[in-house]
């Protein structure tokens, strides 16, 4: 890339992560707040050759987030704007290692992971160390996506500046039917699991709940279905596919899909009976809690989301998972919720949750955020 001229300050926004699962949803509403904000700010964006969306103003890195070459990519933009004010806005934990006085950087925050204790190896806790100390060191200003989340950052990593910014919504899922009987062998009412599989997300107290409520009720009508990269992982965390067949009920009722179309989710979202999200630490978002809404499809979560999630309406349910570890609350909402033969379902257009969820307010946010930086 050949050296810029540019308004000052110059924003440059990391869209590196547009094709990831669940923040590949976020990027896409980070870029559309952007386009908003055109007018009013010189704004580039960092992607990857070949990935969408197509702009005049890309920066092409080769290195993908965390990758080889990626500390060498930073260094040769700043060169390339040395004699403008950058405001670097971050998606996720990739960031420069060293800022140059001209930088200053804007990063959003999902997981507290010292909460979690979630560190792979020595070298991830290490990683995320020097992550938490490089935004103190530049006094980044910290966007967090609720207030469990600031009171999290606050509690472990307390920051220059944290403002709670909760993510926008769109539904980016085609309405489209597909044959679950024939793509996936569904052929009774189920409840709904989407996500990854790491410790915090409870997959080990699901399947124990629901093992719970099949002991108590065997005239429970619901299946359990499970997706996404549901594999990854198991010497960390929970080995799923170990456990349900180990057992000759779960073996019969639960569905492990694993990864699954994009095209197949409308589906599966909407003929399920209640989205369930049995995570014990969540930041008050749940990307596929709120398309399963968007679908027509109710959902059960940890009291922690009730930041973001408390309806006025029977569309939104809460178990007490505020101890982690203790999955007695879960064992008995998720009972109550399986005996019940009929689950009503919510009407999108009038859904009080998706409409909290707003990428206008979010622009606004960034709006002032810009302007302040």
């Amino acid at each position: 890339m050949t050296a810029m001229k540019a308004i000052n300050p110059i924003i440059i926004i990391d869209l590196r992560t547009w094709n990831w699962t669940g923040i590949g949803r976020v990027t896409h509403g980070i870029y559309s707040c952007a386009q908003e904000l055109e007018n009013d700010f010189d704004i580039f964006y960092i992607v990857n050759r070949g990935v969408t969306p197509s702009s005049k103003r890309n920066i092409i890195f080769r290195s993908k987030p965390f990758g080889l070459g990626e500390q060498f990519e930073f260094n040769k933009l700043f060169r390339d704007f040395d004699d403008c004010s950058i405001i670097l806005h971050s998606l996720n934990f990739n960031v420069p290692f060293w800022l140059p006085k001209n930088v200053t950087q804007v990063c959003h925050f999902y997981d507290v992971l010292s909460s979690t204790d979630e560190f792979k190896t020595i070298f991830h806790r290490i990683a995320y160390n020097l992550y938490i100390r490089q935004l103190r060191v530049c006094k980044a200003t910290i966007l967090a996506q609720s207030d469990f989340t600031v009171t999290e950052i606050q509690k472990h990593h307390p920051l220059y500046n944290v403002i709670k910014c909760p993510h926008g919504f769109n539904n980016y899922l085609e309405n489209s039917e597909f044959d679950l009987e024939k793509l996936y062998d569904l052929t009774n009412p189920y409840f709904l699991y989407v996500g990854l599989n790491k410790p915090r997300k409870n997959l080990k107290g699901l399947m124990e709940a629901y093992l719970h409520a099949l002991q108590t009720d065997p005239t429970i009508i619901y299946d359990m279905v499970v997706c996404g990269p549901i594999y990854d992982r198991t010497s960390h965390g929970f080995d799923i596919e170990k456990f349900v067949k180990s057992d000759p009920i779960l073996s019969r009722r639960v569905h492990l899909l694993g990864f699954v179309d994009q095209e197949h989710l409308f589906s599966l979202y909407k003929n399920a009976s209640l989205y369930v999200v049995p995570s014990t630490l969540e930041s008050g978002f749940s990307y596929p809690a709120l398309e399963a809404l968007s679908c027509g499809t109710p959902v059960l979560l940890n009291i922690y989301d009730m930041y973001n999630f408390q309806s006025s309406k029977d569309e939104v349910f809460f178990f007490d998972g505020s101890v982690p570890g203790d999955n007695a609350n879960l064992k008995t909402v998720l009972l109550s919720k399986l005996q019940e033969q009929k689950i009503d379902q919510v009407n999108p257009d009038t859904c009080d949750v998706l409409k909290r969820f707003s990428w206008d307010k979010v622009t606004e946010v960034l709006r002032q955020v810009y302007l302040n930086r």
